[in-house]
């Protein structure tokens, strides 16, 4: 008798026609576990010595298909043998499931990737519902990984190698009609149940009429598709800071042409790549994401918004909300300042809308307010005018008067603490900070502020707020800087006194480039604006002679990027610099000094209770201010010694 299962579950009709139901205990959706593959290696034996069975089809038991491995399994596994170990077993038993010597059909309802789809990739044809909710895919190279349980080949075998390609190096997901259309699945069902489903895979299993189909012809040009994968997804990748996709081509190049070879060789690969520093960064970084999302998750009882102050903050802001949904009031002293934030918001939603509707829609939400009226009517009031204390003061003094009591009242200040702000109203317990990160509709982090005084469901609310714009939010004490400008700022100003004490700067800002900044300090800075970079570094200190050289630049008019003169000159946007080669490990070395800072304020930000935690102060960095997700975040590289 078949010991008691925990995660499948199967019957036999009277035809002989199998139907195996994944439904993974203990999770709410399916991920794939070491439990289930001792399950399904029972279930094999089971099946392999049962000659009555005319045909198999594979379900899901739970809602969506497979959602992958489960990838924290795999981070307990020690070593990469131990990693080569866990594959040679999966392997094995996908191919005594693709040998068996009837026909099978999977039925996909819902998501399919990773592991899940490799799985589905084991039998014989893929029938899957039409439904918007429908996908395929193999994102892994979003964790610094590629397919390891031979989905490489057997997709390829399917598609051929420009295909697979681009699904590897993208780890898009691919909507149930495009993989139909490309030849990922064979059937599309226009069915909305279960029941609709597995009568189309009934269907398939017919047609079949017992025997096993014969394998697709493709034509391949696997060279072209090489050459084009290189050209277009490795441009500005390093194999030794995102080794992956550089390993993918390399194995699709090598293996084109024999589905089995393909599959096996994942083998050899996946496991370095498993055990490599940007896989563990990478991973790191999608645990981030997911507690971030999970924090910003559910319904903030917000619906109408009002914005004060149109400038590129201001009228961004107000974009953005409207773009998501959001009913936005938008007010500012000067009305043709309204105006132009409206103009640039239709260029936004022309850009990501797309549809007439969907543009007009948003349009109609963004609503110009001369008078301010908007202020009575607000779930949520954001200020974002200059960051003068004494305006702001005043702003919410008056809005604290013609808004609802229950009304929000939110600063975007970038580094006035909600204390001073709040002195000018009657109920402090109203005040938060939503810190927007410029450019809005890109930079993905909020820093959401509280004080001692804040109303923490306000805060909790602002947070699902910030999640319901798609953003990022990290919840932040009031505090000098907060936590981003706090730990940048530092590292920024060391780089100008490395500067200033005779180091190269475009020495210094190759260091922080080869570490994985989109940018060094230096540039950083004029990018920012010296004017900025100044103004907001005054709170937190700096030293004098970088104080002094900054006053000096400020004064001569250079300011950066936006008068075309600073620490460097520059011309359509970018910084003319030599970008010169020099020796790795000295630019490591720098780079690790220069970054000293960043890592410290990090660590005293946790300390201090600025951030809840080290993940938070990760996060934070990383969504706001580029540092490198593949290194995981500073405190990460601390931890790893590699700052």
């Amino acid at each position: 008798m078949m010991m008691a299962l925990q995660h499948w579950t199967w019957e036999k009709d009277d035809s002989g026609i199998v139907t195996l139901a994944i439904a993974v205990d203990g999770k709410s959706v399916n991920v794939l576990t070491k439990a289930v593959f001792a399950e399904m290696e029972t279930l094999l034996t089971m099946i392999e010595g049962d000659d009555t069975i005319t045909g198999l089809m594979l379900i899901s038991g739970k809602p969506g298909f497979v959602y992958g491995a489960d990838i924290r399994e795999f981070e307990e596994l020690e070593d990469e043998a131990a990693v080569g170990g866990l594959l040679e077993k999966v392997h094995g038993l996908f191919s005594r499931f693709a040998a068996l010597p009837f026909p099978t059909v999977a039925g996909i309802d819902g998501y399919a990737l990773g592991g899940g789809f490799e799985l589905a990739l084991i039998c014989d044809k893929l029938v899957a519902t039409a439904s918007p909710k429908t996908m395929v895919g193999f994102p892994e190279v979003k964790l610094g990984l590629m397919p390891g349980y031979g989905g490489t080949g057997r997709a390829w075998a399917r598609v051929g190698s420009a295909a697979v390609l681009d699904m590897m190096l993208t780890g898009r997901m691919v909507a149930a009609a495009e993989a139909k259309e490309i030849g990922l699945i064979d059937e599309l069902a226009e069915v909305t149940d279960t029941d609709g489903l597995t009568a189309a895979m009934r269907d398939v299993l017919a047609g079949l009429a017992g025997e096993k189909p014969a394998p697709k012809s493709i034509e391949d040009n696997a060279a072209e598709a090489v050459a084009e994968a290189r050209s277009s997804h490795l441009k500005r990748l390093r194999p030794d800071h995102t080794p992956a996709p550089f390993a993918i081509i390399d194995h699709v190049e090598a293996h084109a042409g024999d589905a089995v070879a393909m599959a096996e060789g994942e083998k050899d690969i996946f496991p370095a790549l498993m055990k490599s520093p940007a896989s563990d960064g990478l991973r790191r970084l999608f645990h981030l994401q997911d507690m971030v999302r999970k924090d910003a998750k559910g319904d903030s009882g917000i619906s109408r918004v009002h914005v004060i102050g149109a400038g590129v903050m201001g009228g961004d802001i107000a974009a953005v909300a409207a773009m998501r949904g959001f009913e936005v009031t938008l007010y500012d002293l000067a009305g043709e300042v309204v105006d132009k934030a409206i103009d640039r918001a239709r260029v936004l939603f022309e850009r990501r809308l797309k549809t007439p509707e969907k543009i007009n829609a948003a349009m109609d939400r963004l609503i110009a307010d001369s008078a301010g009226k908007g202020v009575a009517e607000a779930d949520l009031i954001i200020e974002a005018v200059s960051e003068n204390p004494a305006i702001k003061q005043k702003v919410f003094a008056e809005v604290e008067a013609a808004s609802r009591p229950d009304a929000i009242l939110a600063t975007n200040t970038s580094a006035i603490p909600l204390e001073q702000i709040a002195t000018a109203i009657q109920s402090p317990e109203r005040l938060i900070g939503l810190h927007f990160f410029n450019p809005v509709p890109v930079l993905p982090l909020v820093e959401v502020i509280w004080s001692e005084q804040s109303d923490q469901d306000m805060i909790s609310r602002a947070m699902r707020f910030a999640g319901a714009l798609g953003k990022m939010p990290i919840r932040c004490k009031s505090a000098p800087g907060f936590l981003v400008n706090r730990a940048l700022l530092p590292y920024i100003l060391k780089g100008i006194e490395a500067m200033l004490e005779g180091e190269d700067p475009d020495r210094i800002d190759e260091a922080l480039v080869d570490f994985g900044m989109p940018m060094g300090p230096v540039e950083l800075a004029d990018q920012i604006g010296l004017d900025v970079t100044h103004d907001a570094s005054v709170p937190l200190g700096m030293p004098d002679a970088v104080a002094a050289a900054l006053k000096e630049k400020i004064n001569a008019g250079q300011l950066g990027r936006k008068s075309g003169s600073g620490f460097y000159e520059w011309e359509e946007k970018r910084a003319i610099r030599p970008r010169a080669s020099y020796d790795g490990a000295e630019l490591n070395d720098l780079a690790r000094r220069l970054l000293a800072p960043m890592v410290e304020q990090c660590r005293l930000a946790v300390d201090e209770g600025v951030v809840d935690s080290d993940d938070h102060a990760d996060a934070g960095m990383i969504f706001g201010t580029g540092f490198p997700g593949f290194r995981g975040g500073p405190l990460h590289c601390r931890n790893r010694g590699e700052i």
